[in-house]
């Protein structure tokens, strides 16, 4: 008869916490585990300039999540790619050759 506590168990869990507070009150929430894991893991592969980097980084503690949503995309834009199809098919999109009619 444990499966019947079950539903009571995890609707105890849930007003336990407070996320749905974080949510209701407008308060933007700090950056997550896996965004800070992200932007720091990944921006040494970009073509962003020095300053900008050192720019991230000293303040990636003090981020809300939207900010690392729009700092991740920027990396992404700006990440270098290694394969030279994927590179070509980049600059193609970017519109690095240009409308050319042969």
């Amino acid at each position: 008869m444990w499966f019947y506590q079950l539903p009571f168990i995890f609707l105890n869990t849930m007003t336990d916490s407070d996320w749905i507070d974080d949510i209701i009150n407008g308060e933007p929430s700090g950056i997550t585990n896996a965004q800070w894991l992200i932007i720091e893991s990944n921006i040494d592969q970009t073509s962003l300039t020095v300053s900008m980097k050192s720019d991230i980084l000293s303040r990636l503690n003090d981020l809300t999540e939207l900010e690392a949503e729009e700092i991740i995309t920027v990396i992404n834009e700006n990440r270098y790619e290694k394969d030279t199809r994927k590179q070509w098919e980049k600059m193609c999109k970017d519109g690095v050759f240009g409308h050319r009619d042969f």
